[in-house]
Order: structure tokens, then C-alpha cells, then sequence
């Protein structure tokens, strides 16, 4: 049909190159991050190409341009100029598409199967800025504005109706889930070594999920830890005060980044039951403690592997119900690109057909004709026909005809 083949032109236009966590590392990433001043530079020379529609997702996972462009690397030649990276590095590391590759792409992109983590949804947001920084800058056109509109619907339906983005995925929330199954949670006495980014995401989900929980923090920093501490309104203990403290805690959870471990044999005593959850990488328990009767200790590999790993494979389960959500969406655009082919087309005909009444009017004025109608009969009468030729247009393949018989059809309207 020639409607399909129109509207797949269009659709061949549409071009993403980027760079991501698949096939580079994060140092490599890093050269090609732009932020909001070189999008704007950027958009400055987009707009001199004649492009209308640009815009740049950059995250610490990866670096896309998206666009309507005469070739993906019409985008590639536009993006490298702007960031520290260089052509020949995107040309390895770098992915490149087009046409319906590049749609389901975005799709993708939006619903979070193509995260780094099975359904993240952080992606969303952060594609949604990179539209708004573009549409800031009148570079997001008409056909790219409802191609988004139709992924963030897609997006929004598979979050409410799928479980892609169900259980957690952070090991700090897993270590909190686990505890929550611990009876009488609340009278136990929690210690957390480690005053890192780690820590604190220890400490404000204790707060959040396990209120009125016993806590105390320490890290090898004290004033570090006591800071911490008060912001987050847990108890702080000194670093030199670790074996006691460690002696008192019945749930010690170690968060530090040393490479020798930190809780060490003497610091536990025979006799106490003890749970130890090492969310260190590498692990910072002494091996030689797990084997200590009464003590339990969980290193982050057994988190990952009872409550990450059945949280993976539970989002797994839910992909083909989202791909088929993200066919349905994809399809829903797909149409409405086939009709918008011709909304230019029908306005302007329509005008024509007015000019046509015009004419005839300004004939029936000059032999004085009696049957002159007025300007909303006009308006009314072309109208009628332009819907009329819309229709066709849809359902019959004779389309140079359809315009032929828009003119019969118009001139007979009563």
C-alpha cells in the first residue's frame, strides 16, 4: 500500500546511535557524557543541518542521540564533536539504528528492558529530561512528540499491569528485606560498620522500613559517623570501642570498603548468637568466623543469590507480557503515522476546494445568479468533502483518483 511505504520512509528517518554498558566500560562511557550546555551547542548545529527533531539521553549506563536524520550517522557526526569521545571508539563500542529497530529501541529504552537492571524504571526519568531539555530548545517535532507520547503510554501500562519492576534489585534493600523476617526485629540491637554511601543507604532504610529498630553506627572516620548518626537520629559509638560494641549487637552489618577484613576472630565471642550480614566488596568478616557456633554470616554473593536473583528471574517471567504491550503501542503509532501522512495534504486540499467555490461564486456573481451560497455553507460543504476524501484515502488503494473524486463529490454537496 502506498501509505505504508510513505510512512515507512518517515519511519527509516528515525535514528539513534549510542554507546552503553553492553559493550563499554564505564571509563569509556564517561567520554561521551553531555550534559546541558553541550546539548545546547549541539542543538545550535542541528538546527543548521535543517534537523527538527534531537534529542540526548546521557546517564552513567550510556549515551544516546536520537533523531530524525538523513542517516544515523548524519546524529554521529552531530554528537562526538560535543563530548571528549571520538568516532572511532562509538564505531567499536557504539550500536546504530534505524526504522522500526530504532523505534522498539526507544520502547525498550522507556520500559526499562533495556536497563542495566531488568526493569529500572530510573530510565524513564531521566529520557523524559532529555525531552524536555530538547523541547526547551523547539527540537522536538510533531511526529517525534506523539512517538514519545505513544513509548511513555506503553512505559506507564507496563509498570501498572506487569510485575517487570517488582522485588528489589539493591542490596541494601535486600539485606533489609531479609531482616524484616527476623522475629522480634525490633528488640534486636543492630550495629552498622561503615559510614560510606553504603552505610548511609543502610541507615535511612532501617529508618524507613524497620522504625524504632535499636541502631548504632561507627566507621573508622568517628566524626564522619557521629555526623551520619545524627542526621539519621541513631546512636553513634567510637571505631576504638568496636570489640564491645560488636559483643553487645545481636545484627552486625559491615559496609566498609577495606581490603583487609575489619571484623576479625577476637572481636567475637564464643556462645552469643550472632547474625553478620557483609555487604563489603571484597569481604571485610574474616572468613574464620562463619564457622563460629552460633554465628551466621551472609555474605552479599548469598544475597544476590536468594533474593536478587529470584527478584531477576521473577522479572524475567513478566518480559513477553511487556513485549506485547510495547507491539500493541508500537502498532498504535505505526497507524497513526500512516494517517498523519495525509493531515497536511487534506488541510491544504481543503483550501483548494474553497478557492474552487471562490471561482464558481465569483462566475454567479457576474451573471447575477440567485443561488450564490453563503461562507459558512462554504466552510461546511468542504468540510464534508475532505472528510469524505479522508476516509477513502484510508480504505481504497486508487488514491489519485480519491482527489479526482473529492472535486465531483464537493461540487455536488446541496
Amino acid at each position: 500500500m502506498e501509505e505504508f511505504h510513505i510512512s515507512k520512509q518517515v519511519l527509516d528517518r528515525f535514528c539513534i546511535a549510542g554507546i552503553n554498558y553492553h559493550k563499554a566500560d564505564a571509563a569509556t562511557r564517561g567520554l561521551f557524557s553531555i550534559n546541558n550546555d553541550a546539548f545546547a551547542a549541539l542543538g545550535k548545529t542541528a538546527k543548521e543541518a535543517g534537523l527538527k527533531s534531537v534529542f540526548v539521553v546521557s546517564t552513567c549506563n550510556r549515551t544516546e542521540i536520537y533523531g530524525f536524520a538523513e542517516s544515523v550517522m548524519q546524529l554521529v557526526e552531530l554528537l562526538v564533536p560535543h563530548t571528549n569521545g571520538d568516532k572511532a571508539a562509538l564505531y567499536e563500542c557504539g550500536y546504530f539504528k534505524n526504522g522500526e529497530e530504532a523505534l522498539r529501541h526507544l520502547f525498550d529504552v522507556a520500559a526499562g528492558l533495556d536497563s542495566q537492571i531488568l526493569g529500572d524504571y530510573e530510565i524513564l526519568g531521566q529520557l523524559k529530561r532529555a525531552v524536555d531539555t530538547a523541547r526547551s530548545q523547539h527540537m522536538i517535532g510533531p511526529v517525534m512528540d506523539r512517538m514519545l507520547n505513544f513509548a511513555f503510554q506503553s512505559s506507564k501500562k507496563i509498570k501498572t499491569e506487569t510485575n517487570l519492576s517488582d522485588g528489589t534489585v539493591s542490596v541494601s534493600f535486600a539485606a533489609i528485606e531479609l531482616l524484616q523476617n527476623i522475629k522480634d526485629i525490633t528488640a534486636k540491637k543492630i550495629l552498622i560498620i561503615g559510614a560510606g554511601k553504603f552505610g548511609v543507604n543502610v541507615c535511612k532504610n532501617l529508618n524507613t522500613y524497620l522504625a524504632g529498630t535499636n541502631i548504632t553506627l561507627m566507621n573508622r572516620t568517628d566524626e564522619v559517623a557521629r555526623e551520619v548518626a545524627l542526621a539519621n537520629n541513631i546512636n553513634f559509638a567510637p571505631y576504638n570501642d568496636k570489640a564491645a560494641v560488636i559483643d553487645a549487637s545481636d545484627i552486625i552489618i559491615v559496609c566498609t570498603n577495606s581490603s583487609e577484613p575489619t571484623v576479625l576472630p577476637e572481636h567475637i565471642k564464643a556462645g552469643k548468637q550472632k547474625l553478620l550480614l557483609d555487604l563489603s566488596v571484597p569481604v571485610n568478616v574474616h572468613p574464620l568466623i562463619k564457622d563460629r557456633e552460633g554465628i551466621t554470616v551472609i555474605d552479599v554473593d548469598a544475597i544476590s543469590s536468594t533474593i536478587l536473583d529470584k527478584t531477576l528471574a521473577r522479572r524475567k517471567a513478566e518480559v513477553p507480557e511487556a513485549s506485547a504491550i510495547i507491539d500493541h503501542f508500537k502498532n498504535e503509532f505505526l497507524s497513526w503515522l500512516r494517517e498523519h501522512h495525509y493531515a497536511h495534504h487534506l488541510k491544504t486540499w481543503k483550501n483548494k476546494l474553497c478557492e474552487i467555490d471562490l471561482t464558481q461564486t465569483a462566475v454567479c456573481e457576474f451573471y447575477k445568479d440567485k443561488t450564490l451560497i453563503s461562507e459558512t455553507e462554504r466552510i461546511t460543504r468542504a468540510q464534508k468533502a475532505v472528510k469524505q476524501l479522508a476516509v477513502n484515502l484510508k480504505v481504497k488503494h486508487d488514491k489519485g483518483c480519491q482527489f479526482i473524486s473529492s472535486i465531483n463529490d464537493y461540487l455536488q454537496i446541496p
